[in-house]
């Protein structure tokens, strides 16, 4: 037993020095082109709300993923920032934009001040900073608006969520033992509820019961872990708290996503947070989490739930 513990470390070991080495052994140049390559493959996947960015974002996108030369180019990153604050800033003022296609287009603004000040200041450096104060200021803004929505401290949002939003079904068939049909009757029921001009019209929700208990415990831990981050990323960096901003950061992706499969807003938060949690330029080992979670993330579309009720 113990020659089996002293391998699983010393092979654990060597994983950690092997990770450190590639991490040191890369380059300014390679860490920023990696960095911009990820924007463009997410803002490729996502930027596609309507006819005009369906059609014109992959012929602007793909020259930037394959060349350098445009990729780091201001005016280029001036061109995507005027389409995404057309789309996602002014028109949210007369429509709905999802809330992390705001922060599609604060992170294309940065980067495009970045390349215009790369002669004085390392794009990366820019980045790092502009990346921890948009996810702190995102979630200050989120924590703030949950203690001002009652139906969130009551925990009556999730209950209604969990058992409504297809997002949620995986964990509410889990956990609740809801059976997946009862979920999928009250997303039609809600939608056909949204479609109606009746104000009377009223459906019972299915699983409520079995999940009321899970509700109040979301709630509160969301709120809980979402104001730690709120905090420790707007601090500056000298306070203690604020060392410990990835660590809460990393604890929320990894309550939340496999429960909210909510992929837009966790794959730019990841890149963010990758972007943020490199020091000196050199990738940490939470950059490796990040850069792990944003490979990988695409398989929140795989129906778990389903696979797992066949067995």
């Amino acid at each position: 037993m113990k020659a089996m513990i002293k391998g699983v470390s010393r092979t654990r070991g060597l994983i950690v020095s092997k990770i450190r080495h590639i991490s040191e052994t890369t380059n300014n140049d390679s860490i920023l082109t990696l960095t911009l390559q990820m924007l463009l493959l997410i803002f490729l996947m996502y930027m596609n709300d309507n006819g005009y960015l369906s059609i014109f974002m992959p012929v602007i996108l793909i020259p930037g993923i394959l060349f350098k030369v445009v990729r780091e180019h201001p005016y280029y990153w001036t061109l995507i920032a005027c389409m995404a604050s057309t789309f996602y800033l002014v028109l949210d003022l007369v429509g709905y934009v999802p809330n992390h296609k705001h922060i599609f287009a604060f992170i294309i603004i940065a980067v495009t001040i970045a390349m215009f000040l790369k002669e004085k200041i390392h794009p990366l450096r820019f980045l790092n900073t502009q990346s921890r104060l948009i996810i702190g200021f995102c979630f200050l803004f989120a924590t703030i608006g949950k203690f001002m929505a009652s139906e969130f401290l009551d925990g009556s949002f999730f209950e209604f969520t969990n058992t409504t939003d297809p997002r949620f079904f995986g964990f509410s068939s889990l956990m609740g033992k809801v059976d997946l049909n009862l979920l999928i009757e009250n997303e039609e029921n809600l939608r056909l509820l949204l479609k109606t001009n009746d104000p009377k019209t009223s459906f019972l929700v299915n699983g409520v019961d079995n999940i009321r208990g899970f509700g109040m415990l979301i709630s509160y831990w969301t709120i809980f872990i979402e104001g730690m981050i709120a905090i420790s990323f707007c601090l500056p960096r000298n306070f203690l708290l604020s060392k410990y901003r990835n660590v809460f950061l990393v604890t929320f992706i990894l309550t939340t996503y496999p429960i909210a499969t909510v992929t837009g807003f966790a794959i730019i938060l990841t890149v963010l947070g990758f972007i943020q949690s490199l020091e000196d330029h050199k990738l940490t080992m939470f950059s490796w989490f990040y850069l792990f979670v944003f490979i990988f993330l695409p398989l929140n579309y795989f129906p778990f739930a389903r696979l797992l009720a066949l067995f």
